[in-house]
């Protein structure tokens, strides 16, 4: 049977403007899909860019934050001072070693927050010091009101003191604890006294010894050892690391208080019992003691001492010394100590020329020659 062309026709129309019609829209879906796309790309490029606007503010904040955190993370520096003594005792009286040292922390630690000096209520005021009012970096704490037993102060015992040195108002957690015959001598930061971990660097050595005979305190709660004592090097402490000591040994503080003088001479040693504590704990970074580059001027001086602290002052201007400590058991002849004494404030005033904001300009030294 023959199919009529008539009848014919209309169906290859019909394919026809189906085919074309399929074509159309798949290029209008390609299209679509083309600018969608596009859309996605740039929607991400707009997501890429607003992360990356976010990642920078973020960084910024990051940076904010860390450098505030680096300033809440302050140190303070306590020392503890028996005044200006003028008596001929050699190991009272009053060289202006204080007044040098302070100098020194202004010049190679001039990040340090607040200075506190822990003295008597009997001692007075330093004169070449400004006042309170005038100035608020170095701050005067009467060590008497942070003793439990008001009977135990005035005292004369240095390591009854650092029994207390962690209730200092608003003293920072991490502080170092300074003698005041103890100068530095070169730029040192944060890093050279604690630990990026917090941990407390120790340059000294391992020993550790007993601190009192077998039958001293029996029945006491009390510390049993100590490390071996080392002088005149800055101590970095930390007083939530004291505070827990304390709990352990709730009213040693107490007991070393109670002996207004040394306690068989250097057996008390608080800084290093608290070092002894500490260690056990986990809390020391040790590092070679050679690291302290530390140089003591020696206990013994003959009458005249010019030359002796002209060649001292050449090594702490030409060596690399970051500390060092002034033995001054100068001459017990009034005469011959006065002369001895403006070699030491010349010596002094050489190392440290320039006056800090918190000293009066010129102060009425007493007669030192």
């Amino acid at each position: 049977m023959r199919i009529k062309k008539k009848k014919i026709l209309p169906v290859f129309v019909f394919i026809y403007l189906f085919v074309l019609l399929l074509c159309v829209n798949k290029s209008e879906i390609k299209e679509k899909k083309t600018r969608f796309l596009y859309k996605e790309l740039e929607n991400e490029k707009t997501i890429l860019e607003y992360e990356r606007k976010k990642f920078e503010i973020e960084k910024e904040e990051y940076k904010f934050k860390l450098e505030k955190d680096k300033d809440q993370e302050k140190v303070d520096v306590v020392y503890t001072w028996g005044g200006v003594i003028k008596d001929m005792n050699i190991r009272n009286r009053y060289n202006f070693e204080l007044q040098y040292s302070l100098r020194s922390v202004n010049k190679y630690l001039p990040w340090i927050n607040k200075i506190y000096i822990l003295i008597n209520s009997d001692t007075d005021y330093p004169y070449w010091l400004k006042s309170q009012e005038e100035q608020s970096k170095v701050i005067l704490v009467n060590r008497c009101k942070l003793f439990d037993d008001p009977n135990n102060c005035p005292t004369y015992n240095s390591f009854a003191v650092f029994s207390v040195i962690h209730k200092v108002a608003n003293l920072t957690n991490k502080f170092l604890l300074i003698d005041d015959d103890v100068f530095f001598n070169q730029p040192l930061n944060r890093d050279y006294f604690f630990s990026k971990h917090g941990r407390i660097k120790f340059y000294h050595g391992n020993i550790r010894m007993k601190i009192y005979e077998e039958d001293d305190f029996v029945g006491y709660n009390i510390p049993v050892y100590k490390y071996q004592d080392y002088s005149h090097l800055p101590k970095p402490m930390r007083r939530d690391f004291i505070q827990a000591f304390h709990k352990m040994y709730p009213g040693y503080d107490g007991l070393v208080q109670s002996h207004k003088m040394r306690y068989k001479e250097l057996s008390e040693e608080m800084s290093m019992i608290y070092y002894d504590f500490f260690d056990q704990n986990g809390n020391i970074s040790k590092s070679d003691y050679s690291e302290a580059k530390f140089f003591q001027i020696p206990h013994e001086h003959p009458d005249d001492i010019q030359e002796e602290f002209i060649f001292y002052y050449k090594e702490l201007t030409t060596r690399n010394i970051k500390v060092f400590n002034c033995n001054d058991d100068f001459s017990t002849n009034t005469e011959i100590y006065n002369k001895q004494r403006y070699v030491l404030f010349t010596f002094y005033n050489k190392l440290y020329p320039e006056v800090p904001h918190f000293e009066l300009e010129h102060p009425n030294h007493e007669k030192i020659r």
